[in-house]
């Protein structure tokens, strides 16, 4: 009989054929299972975040009811919502479920005067004007027990989310054999002064106003991300995650002149680590695939969201592994006849030659996201037709 752990090593055996550009005994199913999970048993993602009971029950459900080979992400929620009510801010408003949601207004916390100060000492800078806009806890007039005492309670919040998170693990690696793919997770340099600094206005302005302080403040910010996984060592199968936001949006011109060169430097930094990456190209990318052919070949692990995956894979399938398949959308709204139609197609023009891991096109979040039937069929589909013969 097969334990546990040799089905973890098997598995990421299958992971790392993949990004190597292998060809694996089988395409790996991906599991991007997020807080679908809690709809999934009858919960709400709220449920998860304040009893590790219900993060035991929904994630032996997720692993027990449906197949997978690797785990992308699981079902623990990854905020808590008086982390930023003890810290008086943040970027993020929460449902009465408990997902998370940008907070409209919170993210423009940077002048765009302030370039130069963010470009001579990002961390200075953070530190000292950007901690206290956003935090209330910081602000100067709040003493330094207050300071102390909010603290203790933020470490304790997070002790509290980080034991939820072994639990998951432990169910998921110690008794169905799952692997995790992802070693850690970073935020591209020009992502951060969007998703961070100055929102989607701001930036756009600034990328059409003062394009080189964009590119010199990511270049400054290189650092700045690559301490974020400092601690990640290389290990077989895995990656570090980098979702990436405003390319989408940006023409090539753009594209080139203020995102490409940090981000350039950062996964060349990364590879020279020895770690893998795995890059989320959310929406649509076609128009930087030019771009996208000088990444270090058989080191990047592309998740394609709504790009035509067969054309990705095509144009770019030389220099890194695909991970996709089937839409969220077409898994809830699709028949489970439709659904394995699709499937079929693309594993026969996908798995050819390695290189391709099976999942949905994005994190499964809401109770809309998948129908668990046709999850079901779909998965089992994968496991028993997408094999190496």
């Amino acid at each position: 009989m097969t334990t546990a752990e040799e089905l973890r090593a098997e598995r990421m055996k299958l992971m790392d054929d993949v990004i190597n550009n292998r060809e694996p005994e089988r395409v790996p199913i991906v599991s991007s299972c997020s807080t679908w999970a809690y709809y999934y048993k009858g919960y709400k993602p709220i449920d998860g975040i304040r009893s590790n009971e219900v993060v035991k029950e929904v994630s032996r459900a997720i692993y027990t009811d449906f197949y997978w080979d690797i785990i992308d992400i699981g079902p623990v929620v990854a905020f808590h919502p008086d982390i930023f009510a003890v810290a008086g801010g943040g970027t993020f408003t929460f449902t009465e479920e408990g997902l998370h949601q940008t907070n409209p207004g919170a993210i423009m916390v940077m002048e765009p005067e302030e370039y130069p100060e963010l470009i001579k000492d990002p961390y200075e800078f953070l530190l000292t004007k950007i901690l206290p806009r956003r935090y209330k806890l910081f602000a100067p007039e709040k003493s330094f027990q207050e300071k102390y005492d909010g603290i203790r309670k933020i470490l304790e919040i997070q002790e509290r989310m980080a034991e939820k998170t072994r639990i998951h693990d432990e169910i998921a690696e110690g008794e169905f054999g799952l692997f995790n793919t992802v070693g850690g997770l970073l935020i591209a340099p020009v992502d951060f002064i969007l998703d961070y600094l100055r929102d989607f206005r701001g930036i756009m302005q600034d990328i059409k106003r003062r394009p080189e302080m964009v590119r010199e403040a990511g270049m400054a910010l290189v650092r700045y991300s690559l301490d974020s996984v400092a601690g990640v060592e290389p290990s077989p199968g895995k990656s570090v995650l980098i979702p990436m936001h405003i390319p989408t949006f940006l023409n090539p011109r753009d594209f080139e002149k203020v995102y490409w060169p940090s981000f350039k430097v950062l996964i060349d930094a990364l590879v020279e680590k020895g770690l893998n990456v795995k890059c989320a190209f959310e929406r649509k990318y076609e128009h930087l695939f030019d771009y996208l052919q000088e990444l270090p070949k058989n080191k990047i692990v592309a998740v394609v969201e709504d790009d035509d995956i067969r054309l990705f894979k095509k144009k770019l399938g030389h220099i890194m592994a695909i991970q996709g398949g089937i839409s969220t959308q077409a898994l809830y709204y699709s028949s489970k006849q439709e659904c394995l139609d699709i499937v079929k197609g693309l594993i026969d023009d996908l798995a050819p030659g390695g290189g391709f891991a099976f999942s949905t096109n994005k994190s499964m979040i809401s109770a809309t996201d998948g129908n668990p039937e046709n999850l079901r069929a779909v998965n089992e589909f994968v496991r028993e037709y997408a094999v190496y013969k």
